[in-house]
């Protein structure tokens, strides 16, 4: 077995669809299990309890329950009391034990023992975690090559990055948006979905949010007008073997007879309505405020995940003003590059997946 130093939220875990009743009325093929990141999981939700006092701990006590991890005579505090004891063990000894992985899928590192100890890294902050890989799964590990991505940074003389990038040769690289709150408020929107949906990512900047959510099992279009971000792109595809289709140009010039299922609009708006000429967006592709809703609205299905500029109120009702997707939910404020924006869902009425959204809107975001 190696130890080996890997991205937090890289890490999956399989989970049986009997875990999530709120697929039951889907029409899709559904597979006995699926892979899910870290925040879907039950025991996720259970650590945040014990290490934030958030949350609740019946589902996670439910789910104990029905899978025979615990007998139905275990009282709700001797179970409280027992895993607050492990978590505890866990903080005291954190290198006494390393999580193991057991398959590297669609660039997903799938975690056989050791999830409780995954999910309290992933609760208390940590961006990596060290993990045992036996050779075979090394190997794999080893193979995600940086050639390519290491030419287009000495190329473009690239000194810092929007976001991470999800390996250890990178894992010390300038970054301006470091944390993955808006990646795991989305995960946990969507839930296990992903395997056989699509989604469109507008201005994807180094592709960060279309190569989570490509491993997810989402078939990820992605676009953005800047030459030197979809460099770094395309060639974090080679790196992590996956297959987002990049294209380079501005929303306007876009052309697809596709829908997709889900639109992911971070920060876009606002440079589209507000900062065009910032931007040096040549006159001949502008658009006008309600033709970019209007475009939006034509090209997405069921659901767009928006990220504000700095007049969230502003985008809000320009949206559901012109299109659709007039069902506005808020998934909390962020904080960006150091500016404060709100990250939202907008949601087509009566579409079997925006129910289900909504469920888990309701089920995960909405105060008590």
């Amino acid at each position: 077995m190696y130890d080996v130093l890997v991205p937090v939220d890289l890490l999956f875990a399989y989970q049986s669809y009997e875990n999530f009743p709120d697929l039951a009325g889907f029409d899709i093929a559904l597979k006995n299990s699926v892979a899910v990141p870290l925040v879907t999981l039950p025991s996720m939700q259970m650590v945040n309890y014990i290490v934030k006092g958030k949350g609740d701990f019946e589902p996670y006590y439910q789910h104990c329950l029905a899978s025979g991890l615990y007998h139905p005579s275990v009282s709700k505090i001797s179970f409280l009391r027992e895993f607050r004891r492990r978590i505890r063990s866990l903080r005291w000894k954190p290198f006494t034990s390393r999580p193991t992985i057991s398959a590297i899928e669609n660039d997903c590192l799938i975690v056989q023992d050791g999830i409780e100890l995954c999910c309290l890294s992933k609760a208390l902050g940590k961006s990596w975690i060290k993990v045992s890989m036996p050779e075979e799964i090394y190997a794999k590990w080893l193979d995600r090559k940086t050639e390519v991505l290491d030419d287009v940074v000495m190329r473009t003389s690239r000194k810092v990055f929007y976001t991470p990038i999800d390996h250890p040769a990178y894992r010390k690289a300038k970054v301006e948006r470091r944390d993955s709150i808006r990646l795991d408020r989305i995960r946990l929107l969507l839930g296990p979905i992903g395997q056989g949906f699509s989604g469109l990512d507008i201005g994807c900047n180094m592709g960060y949010m279309s190569h989570h959510l490509q491993r997810q099992g989402f078939r990820m279009t992605a676009i953005d007008y800047n030459d030197n971000h979809l460099a770094v792109a395309k060639a974090l595809n080679g790196t992590y073997g996956l297959d987002t289709k990049f294209e380079n140009c501005h929303f306007r010039q876009f052309q697809t007879d596709y829908q997709f299922d889900i639109t992911l609009a971070l920060t876009v708006m606002y440079h589209m309505f507000y900062r065009q000429e910032d931007w040096n967006i040549p006159e001949y592709v502008r658009m006008e405020k309600t033709a970019v809703v209007q475009k939006i609205d034509s090209l997405t299905r069921h659901a767009l995940i928006w990220e504000s500029g700095s007049d969230p109120d502003r985008e809000i009702d320009l949206i559901r003003s012109n299109s659709g997707l007039c069902h506005y939910y808020s998934l909390g404020s962020t904080k960006g590059t150091g500016k404060k924006r709100e990250l939202g869902v907008f949601l087509r009425p009566n579409t079997e997946i925006s129910d289900y959204l909504r469920h888990r809107y309701t089920k995960n975001f909405k105060s008590p």
